[in-house]
């Protein structure tokens, strides 16, 4: 299935590695313009514009932490300035600050939540306006499998996850009507930064766990991603979609 995202105007936020890092590659590789959100790592985002150009494709670099709605007024006029559109949105700013129930802090808890929750609040809530004027658009909000299944160490994070597959299941019910498609990716155990000390950790038992019986990388989530950005998923909406291995029916 070849997949044409020409034209086509893509925000993924904390873009500079993983997840978002290859998914801002492969919607570039599709033909979309692609501003590429960074928070603190200004490096890794300008590595990844170079990747996209250097294939001869469009990207943009922009700072901005997605919990800060300050800051996040600026990413989008930045947006409405440079392409006066917005066609898709990747919602994957996300951190985790792990540590069992009663030892987290919670500032812990606020952090979590600020970034993954109340972030893809403020980025959804400005890209559904501007999508409105051509009642059309694509919102993925990544999530995790940890939403679902439970894991220790992680109440806030798996809080925050959860909560945003009911954001989307909300938000897409509101916006299905107004051409706006909205789908949550629940990734499993993807080999990037953010998960190498639970893989360094637990490797062996983790994959146990895993019928595929092996890591994902964040190319088979980045391939999902595409598919719900392009018109091929216009009947698909309101969806939380495991791309996990398995590892949540195990």
């Amino acid at each position: 299935m070849k997949i044409d995202l020409s034209g086509k105007v893509a925000l993924v936020t904390g873009a500079s590695r993983g997840i978002g890092r290859e998914t801002g590659i492969q919607l570039a590789k599709a033909g979309a313009k692609v501003i590429i959100n960074y928070n603190k790592s200004k490096e890794k985002a300008g590595e990844v514009k170079d990747e996209i150009t250097k294939s001869g494709n469009e990207a943009e670099i922009f700072q901005a932490d997605v919990s800060n709605p300050e800051e996040v007024g600026e990413l989008f006029a930045f947006i409405r300035d440079k392409y006066n559109k917005l066609d898709i949105l990747v919602n994957n700013a996300g951190i985790i600050k792990d540590n069992l129930l009663l030892a987290m802090k919670l500032s812990d808890w606020d952090k979590v939540f600020d970034t993954n929750l109340r972030g893809a609040f403020l980025c959804t809530k400005q890209a559904a306006e501007m999508m409105m004027a051509n009642h059309a658009g694509k919102i993925i909000n990544i999530s995790s499998i940890g939403a679902i299944r439970g894991g220790r160490g992680q109440t806030n994070y798996a809080s925050a996850k959860g909560g945003l597959i009911s954001f989307t299941r909300a938000c897409a019910v509101e916006m299905a009507g107004k051409g706006i498609r909205i789908n949550a990716v629940l990734p499993g155990m993807i080999a990037t930064d953010m998960s190498s000390r639970s893989i360094k950790r637990a490797g062996d038992r983790i994959l146990e766990r895993i019928p595929a019986n092996r890591y994902g990388n964040p190319s088979d989530i980045a391939n999902v991603v595409v598919f719900l950005a392009s018109d091929n998923a216009d009947y698909i909406t309101g969806q939380a979609i495991s791309v996990d291995g398995g590892m949540s029916i195990s």
